[in-house]
């Protein structure tokens, strides 16, 4: 069965949202400022209700649903221990995804508070599955990758055995769109649209791929210069919605398999520039062949901060290699640099608009905590808070003073010079 055009567009559409999520925590650090960190945590325990001796893993997400983290469900219990907030756990069946037995992934909110437990039970049920067969050029398509993307931003992906035969197991109820990959990238074709799956349904499909597939080259730019970070991107489809993830390296990314038409990318940040969802400009695949001449540009940069450094007792002397880290409201770290030579300091990265966020400057360098300002000394840490910032903007926040430590803390009383006056 072909892909509907409604069908498409709805999982398509919500599929994007996915993938910039995806993209966007990439490397993204999940540090969380001192604050967050001294907060005293709550527990939450429960039960997990399946019937049998299944592998389960629990994950863990805050309330915007980015990942915190992971672990396995010992037996049918769970416990974890959480900072305050809201959270969103995921509980998943491990065993494989060819497995039409499977358990659907399911996912509970809780609200933790600072030194309390509570119980949150869990009973899951039997998914749906979708098994079939593939062929291309009058043959099985042994190995080929087959992934069902639903609306809801979920996907799951199976391989194929040398038969073309394959089977995805534990799926929620929906409709899925099926997307299939070659593993020698030589065949292509539309999705496979399954409508209306249900709880322990089995349904079977028939799979061709008849187009020869076709490659793309793109250049990435930012800021009027070629991408120098490596990147996970992400082609897809104008006309089948298909989509491919390649991970970039020195401002090229080269997809393969393709189906034939224009393409649209879905990229993380990079540099100070915030994530983008947009068209490959002069992307055009033809089937069997290779563009070779396309180019994905950011456009949209993201909020900075700037400012000096001195040291607080001597507030003439600026201080190289002091470290500059600023913390969003919620704890996340979202970017952190050195001071240069002359105290200066410009933190940027894809920061959007946003408040409450806290800036600390503590010692770096090769030898923490000390640093060379007027003398050779033991320095502590400093914070300013809240800040708000303007993506596209540069918030300049003048001269922060670092605490040298008290003289009983030097090493050396005389190290930071007679008249050293740290309380």
């Amino acid at each position: 069965m072909g892909t509907t055009s409604t069908a498409r567009r709805t999982a398509v559409g919500l599929l994007l949202a996915l993938l910039v999520g995806l993209l966007s925590s990439v490397g993204t650090s999940t540090v969380l400022a001192p604050s967050a960190h001294a907060a005293e945590k709550g527990r939450v325990v429960g039960e997990v209700l399946v019937p049998g001796n299944v592998k389960l893993k629990v994950r863990w997400f805050d309330k915007n649903w980015n990942f915190l983290g992971s672990r396995k469900v010992n037996g049918s219990i769970y416990s974890l221990r959480l900072a305050p907030g809201t959270y969103y756990l995921q509980f998943t069946d491990e065993r494989p995804a060819y497995n039409v037995d499977k358990y659907a992934p399911t996912d509970v909110r809780v609200k933790v508070k600072a030194g309390k437990k509570v119980q949150k039970n869990v009973r899951m049920k039997r998914g749906a599955a979708i098994t079939g067969t593939i062929r291309a050029g009058g043959r099985p398509l042994g190995g080929a990758k087959v992934v069902a993307a639903n609306a809801n931003e979920q996907s799951f992906s199976t391989k194929a055995n040398d038969k073309g035969q394959f089977a995805i197991g534990g799926l929620p109820d929906g409709s899925y769109s099926v997307f299939t990959y070659d593993r020698k990238k030589t065949w292509v074709d539309k999705s496979t649209y399954v409508q209306g799956l249900r709880s322990t349904q089995k349904r079977h499909v028939g799979i061709v791929l008849r187009k020869k597939a076709g490659k793309l080259l793109v250049d990435l730019r930012a800021g009027g210069q070629r991408v120098k970070e490596t990147v996970f991107v992400t082609a897809i489809s104008k006309a089948s919605g298909q989509f491919w993830t390649v991970k970039a390296k020195r401002g090229e990314a080269s997809f393969k398999g393709l189906y034939p038409g224009k393409y649209r990318m879905v990229a993380p940040g990079v540099g100070n520039y915030l994530p983008q969802d947009g068209a490959i400009k002069g992307a055009n695949v033809k089937a069997g062949r290779a563009d070779l001449a396309s180019t994905f540009t950011w456009k949209k940069r993201g909020a900075s901060i700037s400012g000096f450094v001195l040291d607080e007792v001597y507030p003439d002397t600026v201080l190289k290699d002091v470290q500059v880290l600023a913390f969003a409201k919620d704890g996340r770290l979202l970017g952190s640099t050195s001071t240069s030579g002359d105290g200066s300091f410009t933190l940027g990265g894809p920061i959007t608009t946003q408040g409450g966020i806290t800036l600390k400057i503590q010692p770096g360098g090769s030898n923490p905590p000390y640093l060379t300002g007027a003398y050779y000394c033991k320095f502590g840490a400093s914070s300013l808070s809240p800040l708000s910032v303007t993506q596209g903007e540069d918030l300049q926040v003048g001269d922060l003073l670092l605490p040298q430590l008290a003289t009983s803390e030097q090493d050396n009383k005389s190290n930071c010079g007679p008249d050293h006056t740290a309380p």
